[in-house]
């Protein structure tokens, strides 16, 4: 075999070991994400991508590796569906806080996650313990509760949200409304739209005369308001 063609054929294993291990950890999360990371075990996932052990070893060398990949997709795949769309699509004052809340609804909804939002398990499970996939697991929920504090901030500075509120606590609040809802409907089935209304609600108590107060009378009248101020 010359050069050329051993550089491709190597090539071509790398790209092939790359596809491995991203089938590897798409499994891994939906497993995770159903039943915690808890449920991972080396064996039944082997079995699931039909692979030895020794041979999904290769890929990441331990459990504990493989937990540490699992959390990093989750939070990629998270903050991508939330966080960064929100980020880039140059929304300001309180419609970038509405939007982050719609869209974490929204990742629940879609079923991002096989489990619905991996992360409530995940961070109660471990918040209390030590260890790298704990600390792993805490800055990623505490990097949700600063994006939605930094938006509140956003909001303040753009005259729309009112400066004497404490940005913390509202983000704090919001968070918990979220996870009521997400709560709400493993309990009982039911859609995001109380859960909506209940965001909505929140706002109008925290915007400013900035905002016309007919805009937060329904779900309906506020979609139609956050259309009517775009260019």
């Amino acid at each position: 075999m010359d050069k050329k063609s051993a550089k491709e054929s190597t090539a071509n294993d790398l790209r092939k070991g790359e596809r491995t291990r991203e089938e590897i950890l798409d499994q891994a999360l939906r497993t995770a994400a159903r039943g915690g990371l808890g449920t991972l075990s080396i064996g039944n996932l082997a079995k699931e991508v039909n692979m030895s052990k020794s041979g999904l070893f290769v890929h990441f060398g331990s459990k504990e590796n493989l937990e540490q990949a699992v959390v990093d997709r989750a939070s990629d795949l998270f903050f991508n569906y939330v966080v960064l769309p929100t980020e880039e699509s140059g929304l300001e004052g309180i419609e970038q806080l509405w939007t982050l809340c719609d869209l974490w609804l929204g990742l629940v909804e879609d079923r991002v996650f096989a489990g619905d939002y991996f992360f409530t398990g995940a961070f109660c499970q471990c918040a209390r313990q030590d260890g790298s996939i704990p600390q792993r697991i805490a800055e990623t929920v505490w990097r949700w509760h600063k994006a939605l504090k930094r938006a509140v901030e956003k909001g303040q500075r753009h005259g729309e949200i009112l400066d004497t509120i404490d940005s913390k606590r509202i983000a704090l609040e919001l968070n918990g409304l979220l996870l009521g809802a997400q709560w709400s409907h493993l309990m009982e089935g039911e859609d995001r739209t109380q859960a909506r209304s209940a965001i909505l609600a929140k706002l109008a108590s925290i915007a400013t005369d900035e905002i016309p107060a007919s805009a937060f009378a329904s779900l309906k009248d506020w979609r139609k308001y956050l259309e009517s101020r775009r260019p």
